[in-house]
């Protein structure tokens, strides 16, 4: 797409350059897996006859290896929402104007902003991962980790980046307020991330709500990531389920994809 290069390139400037921004959005993931995974240790709960391991954390030796997989999502989920609040601040002030004149497609606009808000996750799932390898009683491979585990993880959360990327620059298109799309993403983000498999197993939550969970791409991609990193090796079962949740999370990143292409070739305006 014309003029796609140079503005991803733009956009990564202004996260680089600016140190407050830069610094916040590497420590938050931090903090996720160092406090929040700490602050629960559910392998401490007591099941006669079984590994609590086992039996509530999936097989995973610990509360943040078994979390690690919905933090990468969360992460990955909250970044993009917000990458349509861009839009909204290049119409305010004027650059949006000067982009629309310009000889480039107006759907290079958008998606320069998707593709940097990708990178800049993918910046933070591997400051997650070592954060969550250093801390104590923290990240462990205790099956190993292979370089199809690896494509797992990049594959699941840059779906999940495109995905919401597009739902909520495709919002944004139109509008004018950046109060309004935050006030949309404080309204779906905590439903999205508590109505799936996220921080808990399906056995623990409340039957209606495992049951809507199961048709959150959220948990589509925490399960998937999750499975690769306590297993290691996977299964036949384990396999298939992996490749159900990340062709499902394909299929929906890719229409969202071609809407967002749609709606901004044809709806953006000044």
């Amino acid at each position: 797409m014309s003029g796609l290069i140079p503005l991803t390139s733009r956009e990564l400037k202004k996260w680089y350059r600016n140190p407050v921004f830069f610094i916040v959005g590497l420590m938050q993931p931090f903090f996720w897996v160092a406090l929040f995974g700490s602050a629960f240790d559910l392998t401490k709960l007591s099941v006669p006859g079984f590994s609590a391991g086992d039996i509530i954390l999936q097989g995973a030796p610990n509360y943040i290896t078994f979390i690690l997989g919905g933090v990468l999502t969360i992460t990955s989920l909250f970044t993009a929402m917000f990458s349509g609040t861009n839009i909204i601040w290049d119409r305010r002030m004027g650059t949006l104007g000067r982009f629309l004149a310009s000889p480039i497609r107006r759907s290079s606009i958008v998606f320069s902003k998707i593709i940097s808000a990708t990178i800049r996750i993918l910046v933070q799932v591997v400051i997650l991962i070592f954060a969550a390898l250093l801390i104590p009683n923290g990240l462990e491979f205790q099956n190993g980790f292979t370089l199809f585990d690896a494509f797992v993880i990049v594959t699941a959360v840059v779906l999940v980046a495109f995905s919401f990327s597009s739902i909520f620059s495709i919002i944004a298109v139109r509008m004018t307020r950046m109060e309004t799309i935050f006030g949309i993403v404080n309204l779906v983000n905590l439903p999205l991330m508590f109505a799936s498999y996220t921080l808990f197993p399906p056995h623990l939550m409340a039957n209606w709500l495992s049951t809507i969970a199961q048709y959150n791409p959220v948990s589509w991609s925490a399960v998937a990531i999750r499975t690769v990193i306590i297993n290691g090796s996977l299964t036949a079962s384990q396999m298939n389920t992996v490749l159900t949740d990340l062709g499902g999370l394909a299929i929906l990143a890719l229409g969202l994809i071609i809407l967002t292409y749609f709606v901004t070739e044809r709806g953006i305006r000044e």
